[in-house]
């Protein structure tokens, strides 16, 4: 049983949430959704996030019906055991694998705009004991990251109204001019960016009465569409569609341009702020996976997060170079895509049915 004060308030979901979602993709996924539906694939922001939304409330259906509140026991009543623990152990791969795609993304925009001979090993010697630090104490901790992740990072949202001076309205024009299979191409692609979310699965007995917390899950996911939507808004009028073609960060281009009497290269303090974006994911991901491990097997949560830790250390070493990003980004994409849109509604179903059963039996 979780103390009270080891608890946040329903408030904190909204940061939890969003904190989750928001981090290194921002700078490069106007890029990538661009793919199938061009300049009408802010649209698909809108459907990606009106999706993600019906899989927040999918998984409040599976949490407020359980007594412990998270995926470990959904998973050890619906299927037992055995197969439950199985597959809460694949899961907490998969926040591994969520945790090893952002760090490894970050260094490697480090390495290409600001230290070209920048040590993977050496930089994450020094990052690693700052999320151990973080995760091996209370949930409150990792909580009080995340909040920073949101509220630190805002005014660089304000750095979007610079590149419009240069913007050209008719590279959006005409708009819905794409089929609405491409609008859902891209929309799938767009939904790397919201994966996060998984983490409820993991955080929500963590929530003081976790049951009124649903609308601040559902404000948190509002706030990242609308500001992923303003962002590929701006990239969209400001690239013309050979360019972004090309662009592998659009939103570095955007900071490249703006210019001030004191400044030079705005785009490096941008990067230095996203760190306080990217912590917030990277410690939420390790946090989840090593509270899943402690829950499934009963070992030491230190421990535990040492070794996540060591593990995270070693797959962000080995990958190297932008071939094996890309590699990492696609495969957590596909992965993220089954788990949300597939897996989590058929654990609904199977669910309810299993409550049905055990109800008529006793």
């Amino acid at each position: 049983m979780i103390s009270i004060k080891h608890k946040v308030t329903p408030l904190m979901v909204l940061f939890l949430i969003s904190s989750s979602q928001m981090g290194v993709g921002v700078l490069g996924f106007q890029s990538i959704i661009n793919k199938y539906a061009g300049y009408d694939a802010w649209i698909a922001l809108i459907v990606a996030g009106l999706c993600v939304s019906v899989v927040i409330w999918i998984m409040y259906q599976l949490l407020k019906h359980d007594e412990k509140g998270d995926i470990v026991a959904i998973h050890q009543f619906t299927y037992g055991k055995w197969l439950g623990n199985f597959l809460t152990l694949l899961f907490t791969v998969y926040l591994l694998l969520m945790a090893t795609v952002v760090l490894r993304t970050y260094v490697e925009i480090i390495q290409v705009w600001m230290f070209p001979h920048l040590k993977v090993w050496a930089f994450l010697m020094l990052l690693i004991p700052l999320i151990y630090y973080t995760i091996s104490d209370q949930f409150r901790t990792v909580v009080g990251v995340c909040f920073l992740g949101v509220v630190y990072p805002f005014l660089l949202n304000l750095t979007l109204l610079y590149p419009l001076k240069h913007a050209d309205i008719t590279h959006i024009l005409p708009m819905m001019n794409h089929s609405i299979t491409e609008i859902m191409q891209s929309s799938t692609l767009a939904v790397l960016n919201f994966m996060g979310v998984s983490a409820l699965l993991v955080f929500y007995p963590y929530i003081r009465d976790a049951g009124k917390s649903q609308k601040y899950a559902h404000y948190g996911n509002l706030y990242t569409t609308v500001i992923y939507v303003a962002v590929c808004l701006t990239t969209y009028v400001f690239y013309n569609q050979n360019e972004l073609k090309e662009v592998i960060w659009p939103a570095l281009g955007l900071w490249k341009i703006i210019e001030f009497p004191f400044m030079e290269r705005f785009e490096y303090v941008g990067i230095a702020t996203l760190f306080f974006m990217i912590l917030p994911n990277v410690v939420l991901f390790m946090w989840a996976a090593t509270r899943l491990v402690h829950r499934t097997f009963g070992f030491q949560h230190k421990r535990v997060a040492a070794v996540l830790l060591g593990i995270l250390y070693i797959a962000s070493v080995i990958s190297m170079g932008r071939e094996g990003v890309n590699i990492l980004n696609d495969s957590a994409g596909k992965i993220g895509l089954v788990f949300l849109f597939i897996y989590i509604p058929v654990l609904l179903i199977i669910n309810f049915i299993r409550r049905k059963v055990r109800k008529n039996v006793s």
